[in-house]
């Protein structure tokens, strides 16, 4: 069977022994059904990896003795893209959030948009977006990324409109665009790309972005669900532009 991975929160040294969290040892006890002495590798969400083992220390525990640093693997993407995606309902956001960190998404940045999903209260939130970092590092340790991406609090549609502008090319992606990605260059190796709700936006909000410098594109003759059009984009932009194809297809850079 292929060696578990598991997310271990940093500092992670070599020489130590960690306890693992209760779904962790869940997974490698009673899924797996592993034993003492069984390998694992452990990851700490900032591109290191560990070669680990699986150890009872002491009342039944289960615990992880740390070994080595392992030879870092390159499993990003050379193109970073940053996912701005109008709210959700919890399953539809779940589902995202854990393809598009197997697809490779550098970021997650919710936005509340006229017709988003209506965000639950304060302390829902907090339970929820923590909740969203733990399906990101699980997707993580499943497809193989030492990186794991970041999904933020949702911000309120004038907060996403006041960001400070970063490099890179910007995409909205609505049916009405008249072409879709790639026909031209993009600026740079980040992309940000903003993918509205059911129902799409409004007339002023796609009005706004388009005047902030977003490129209105689309995705095919079909209308895609919310859930279906952020994946569909990140995998064309990584086939295009990123590590989908293999080598990936050169950049030409604008004049």
């Amino acid at each position: 069977m292929r060696t578990p991975r598991l997310y271990a929160p940093p500092p992670l040294t070599s020489g130590s022994e960690i306890l693992p969290d209760p779904e962790s040892t869940h997974y490698l006890r009673h899924v797996l059904r592993l034993a003492d002495d069984h390998p694992v590798i452990l990851f700490d969400g900032l591109g290191h990896e560990y070669d680990a083992r699986i150890r009872t220390p002491s009342k039944g525990r289960t615990g992880l003795a740390v070994g080595t640093v392992r030879q870092q693997v390159e499993r990003e993407s050379g193109l970073k893209v940053w996912l701005y995606l109008s709210l959700a309902r919890s399953t539809k956001m779940d589902w995202i959030i854990e393809k598009a960190t197997e697809l490779g998404v550098a970021g997650i940045q919710p936005v509340t948009t006229h017709r988003s999903a209506v965000p639950a209260r304060q302390e829902r939130q907090d339970a929820r977006l923590r909740h969203w970092n733990a399906l990101a590092r699980s997707a993580c340790a499943q497809c193989g990324r030492s990186w794991v991406p970041p999904c933020h609090p949702p911000l309120t549609w004038p907060a996403f409109l006041h960001l400070p502008t970063q490099p890179g090319a910007r995409f909205v992606l609505t049916p009405d665009a008249p072409h879709g990605f790639g026909l031209g260059p993009i600026r740079g190796q980040s992309v940000h790309l903003l993918v509205g709700p059911e129902g799409g936006f409004e007339e002023k909000e796609l009005g706004a972005v388009l005047d902030l410098g977003y490129e209105p594109v689309r995705l095919g003759p079909r209308i895609l669900r919310s859930e279906t059009a952020p994946l569909a984009a990140l995998a064309v932009l990584q086939a295009l532009w990123g590590d989908l194809n293999d080598p990936p297809t050169p950049r030409p850079e604008p004049a």
